[in-house]
């Protein structure tokens, strides 16, 4: 990387320079090789601990590709059918008429109503500590869903808090472990993590705050104990391990890749933006799969861009 590119990059990060703020961590790679790696900010303020390489985010929705890739792993191992009805699994939990499959929720063509919204109608905020038994007392009592499955994409974690179930069930191991064991240690992602619970410590854990606009923050704990539509806490260098999968499947097998990558059909033919986990989109031209909810945004394209959390990630291939 020369000297100008270089001085362009700390430039467009100086934002996070000034004075104690949050920040980030950047990452730019080309053909396997790191060009640029620098971290700016502070993971804490009390403290005033500064942000390294080695600093693990909290990283929300860009955890939903590791529940699908987890469900896709027992999908190759024969152990559940992409188009099984989710009732053969999580029938329990289920009130409403319509038949759903695996495939469906992790399309986001589901129809299902989010978890969050229906918590929140019941006065639980997002600050509270939110568990696995609370989303399931809101899924019980869905009875319609927001539209007939296949008919119209709609994002909704309820389906990858699902998702994650159903691989508990099949596995017998909480989906932490399944992923730490089939996933995070496969790929070398030695200081990746899913956290079960908001009182789980995670050595070097960045914390969250809220930006006022107008240069106060403000912490803003995540206290929720659940996990499939997030809760995978990672660093920059961990998650380029698993994003160099989709330009150069190693580990992972290429059809597992393919399928995370596949956007989803709605019955009238027209193809919907999300894939597995994923989601597409045109960037100057070119094809990008990424995932983004909020601030949270992860891209790859042939010339690829990724960013996770308040961290940014480039390879180019």
């Amino acid at each position: 990387m020369n000297q100008q590119l270089e001085t362009s990059l700390d430039q467009l990060f100086s934002q996070w320079q000034n004075g104690i703020c949050p920040g980030v961590q950047a990452l730019i790679r080309q053909s396997g090789q790191t060009l640029y790696e620098k971290s700016f900010g502070y993971a804490n303020l009390e403290h005033q601990i500064p942000i390294t390489s080695r600093t693990i985010f909290h990283v929300a929705s860009i955890s939903k590709q590791f529940t699908v890739l987890s469900v896709l792993l027992l999908w190759k191992d024969g152990r559940l059918d992409l188009d099984d009805d989710i009732r053969r699994y999580v029938g329990d939990l289920i009130s409403f008429e319509e038949p759903m499959t695996i495939r469906q929720m992790m399309n986001n063509v589901s129809g299902l109503r989010d978890q969050w919204e229906l918590l929140f109608m019941r006065g639980i905020k997002i600050n509270d500590a939110i568990t696995s038994e609370d989303v399931n007392s809101v899924l019980k009592g869905q009875r319609h869903l927001n539209f007939p499955p296949q008919s119209a994409y709609l994002y909704s974690n309820m389906g990858f808090h699902l998702l994650a179930l159903i691989v508990e069930r099949i596995t017998g191991q909480t989906l932490p472990q399944f992923a730490k064991e089939r996933i995070f240690q496969p790929l070398g992602m030695e200081h990746t993590c899913i956290r079960s619970g908001y009182q789980e410590i995670i050595p070097g854990l960045a914390y969250s705050y809220q930006d006022e606009g107008n240069g106060t923050y403000y912490y803003n704990p995540l206290n929720y104990s659940l996990y499939g539509p997030t809760s995978v806490n990672t660093c920059a260098e961990d998650l380029s391990r698993m994003l160099d999968e989709y330009l150069h499947p190693s580990v992972i097998d290429p059809d597992i890749i393919r399928l995370m990558k596949t956007p989803a059909v709605l019955s009238d033919g027209t193809e919907a933006e999300y894939c597995g986990g994923l989601m597409t989109h045109k960037l100057e031209g070119l094809t990008s799969v990424w995932q983004a909810r909020q601030l949270q945004r992860q891209v790859y394209v042939d010339r690829r861009v990724k960013t996770m959390n308040e961290s940014v990630y480039y390879t180019i291939d």
